[in-house]
């Protein structure tokens, strides 16, 4: 006959290799029912265009933008002084923001989580701080 911690043992190896067989199994599910048929999807995502399959007329292509060399080197003279824009001359997509303040409830909301988890392991290493007989059984080795 084996003794109780070794049979609690091997039940609780047993139990975990049953939970992860059972959640490596449900992973691989395959679905109740068949899909829906793609005719029907295709139809759902097909294109409505409101203009006339035509075009009424080519659009021109733009003439190219030629730079002197001079253009070139005064912009670069310009973009490396000190202080200066580089966005000078082009429009900023968004507007500068302004400075929100400090908010100190983002001490509460990141304290909190971290003094809970400093308990959790408070609480679970303490145990082994201690003696067999000032601590009980654990709730595993009592059933």
């Amino acid at each position: 006959p084996e003794s109780t911690p070794a049979r609690a043992e091997s039940s609780m190896k047993a139990l975990l290799v049953l939970i992860s067989t059972a959640c490596a199994a449900s992973a691989l599910q395959l679905q109740a029912r068949p899909p829906a048929p793609r005719t029907r999807l295709r139809v759902l995502a097909a294109p409505r265009l409101a203009e006339s399959a035509e075009p009424e007329s080519t659009p021109a292509t733009p003439e190219p933008l030629t730079i002197s060399d001079e253009q070139i080197a005064a912009a670069a003279r310009a973009a490396s002084e000190p202080g200066a824009d580089p966005f000078a001359g082009f429009e900023t997509a968004e507007p500068p923001r302004e400075e929100e303040p400090f908010d100190p409830r983002i001490i509460l909301y990141v304290s909190l989580p971290a003094l809970v988890l400093g308990a959790q392991l408070f609480f679970t290493f303490s145990r082994d701080m201690l003696a067999g007989d000032q601590v009980g059984p654990a709730v595993m080795d009592a059933m």
